[in-house]
């Protein structure tokens, strides 16, 4: 049976049975493309021992497969709307198994997720304080950027929240701000 894989921005967005699935994926993001997968051969151990005799000279012993790092399920950054673009694709570069949440503001009806970040709407604050409050109520360690002093000032006293004002005119440039960021990040993961 196929797998159709959406794919967005060189990200894989999910694994899907159906095509159906994978394209209402894709139309939530906007774009991306689809590929489908099917399985070429299965291999169990009795079939690996009868080949031995045919492929002489191929080794068929057991390999474990590499492993890759798995989601820091435990770890949530958000990044208030004034960190959009540049702040998310370096962070979600940077730390591909930590979940990025950006504040878009008022251009989305809903969250939507491509790879591992996040996109909220939030009308205001108030929103963007309830996305954080959620986050570290489900157990997650929150890392929090923001500009907005009062904003930084309200959420810097939640539990299991890491609170960082930084208000880009204070960086030499955008770059520097992206490395502070990345900087924290890794002093709170330890």
């Amino acid at each position: 049976m196929p797998k159709y894989i959406a794919m967005a921005h060189g990200r894989i967005l999910g694994v899907y049975n159906s095509f159906a699935e994978a394209l209402r994926a894709l139309v939530e993001v906007g774009e991306g493309e689809i590929y489908r997968g099917e399985l070429i051969l299965r291999l169990g151990p009795e079939e690996a021992e009868d080949l031995r005799g045919y492929l002489p000279g191929v080794p068929l012993e057991p390999v474990e497969a590499p492993r890759t790092p798995g989601p820091r399920r435990g770890v949530a950054v958000v990044l208030d709307q004034m960190f959009r673009g540049f702040f998310v694709e370096v962070l979600s570069r940077e730390f591909r198994d930590i979940e990025i949440h950006e504040i878009v503001g008022k251009g989305l009806e809903k969250t939507i997720r491509v790879g591992n970040i996040f996109r909220h709407p939030a009308a205001n604050d108030y929103d963007v304080a309830r996305l954080v409050e959620t986050l570290a109520e489900k157990g997650k360690k929150v890392i929090f950027f923001t500009g907005d002093k009062k904003l930084y000032n309200h959420i810097a006293g939640y539990e299991g929240v890491a609170a960082y004002y930084a208000p880009p005119n204070e960086f030499p440039s955008k770059e520097a701000l992206a490395k502070f960021m990345v900087e924290k990040i890794k002093e709170n993961l330890g």
